[in-house]
């Protein structure tokens, strides 16, 4: 927390990069350029269904990764936990899962597609239901996994920083003790963006977001204006001076924050 993690700033275009077959057979997998830019200490993926290489689903596993963190984009994924869930998580789902957490994905849907975080980028995965466990792993013995679902009342107007968006928190900032928070934010009629969005300002932490629907346009001194588009992931250093000034009215989008407790400070335009 003295020394939180920096992300170097980037957009990655939802058309970029090349999918290839990973670790689970019938998913594939599009890298977001997350460990490059955290100098490994994440990794992204876009992950989608194939059907080519069998049914995605796996033996029991857990990760030798001090952090794991999906989300759902489309279809439905279903996974079994070690403390006896059986979870059907659908568009719009997250899971956060603590490290050494014990699962197993025991089906996808022919559409699914989803987007995954782990850290670091550099991890282990141990199969079979009764493989041990590192002398570590009684470290985050306590902590469950955190699984949280797309419902209306999920969203409060106001919890972040801009009155007239409604967010929707997904569990991280408590299990990773206030490392990582994230959250999706979301327009509606009631009160939509102002003119001129956010204003030109930067926060004190290093920041990553994936609209998940509609577009943003962001502004940064000295750089041509930039649309990021459903798909697209756009990362910003601590200190980025940006302004998000125009959104599409059905906007929504992943937001990750590190670490959680951070300050905005609003700048003069130049």
């Amino acid at each position: 927390m003295d020394n939180p993690l920096d992300i170097k700033t980037e957009l990655v275009r939802k058309d970029g990069g090349t999918w290839e077959q990973g670790p689970v057979a019938g998913l594939e997998y599009r890298d977001l350029h997350l460990a490059a830019n955290t100098d490994g200490a994440l990794v992204g993926r876009h992950v989608r269904y194939t059907g080519k290489e069998g049914d995605a689903s796996t033996d029991w596993q857990f990760h030798d990764a001090d952090f794991q963190w999906f989300f759902v984009l489309n279809g439905s994924i279903s996974v079994r936990t070690e403390d006896g869930q059986d979870l059907v998580l659908d568009k719009g789902a997250s899971a956060y899962q603590p490290p050494y957490w014990r699962y197993r994905i025991s089906a996808v849907s022919d559409d699914f597609e989803g987007v995954e975080v782990f850290g670091p980028s550099d991890y282990g995965t141990v199969t079979g239901k009764d493989a041990p466990k590192p002398k570590r792993a009684a470290e985050f013995a306590h902590l469950k996994g955190v699984y949280t679902f797309d419902r209306p009342d999920a969203y409060v107007r106001g919890d972040g920083p801009r009155r007239w968006s409604l967010y929707r928190d997904l569990g991280t900032r408590i299990p990773t003790d206030g490392r990582v928070h994230i959250h999706i934010i979301k327009l509606d009629e009631i009160e939509p963006s102002p003119p001129g969005g956010t204003g030109e300002h930067y926060h004190s932490m290093a920041q990553f977001f994936l609209p998940i629907r509609g577009w943003l346009d962001v502004a940064r001194p000295g750089e041509p204006n930039q649309r990021v588009f459903a798909g697209d992931l756009m990362t910003l250093s601590r200190g980025s001076i940006h302004n998000a000034f125009d959104v599409s009215p059905d906007y929504m989008t992943l937001e990750f924050c590190v670490p959680a407790e951070y300050s905005t400070v609003a700048t003069a335009a130049k």
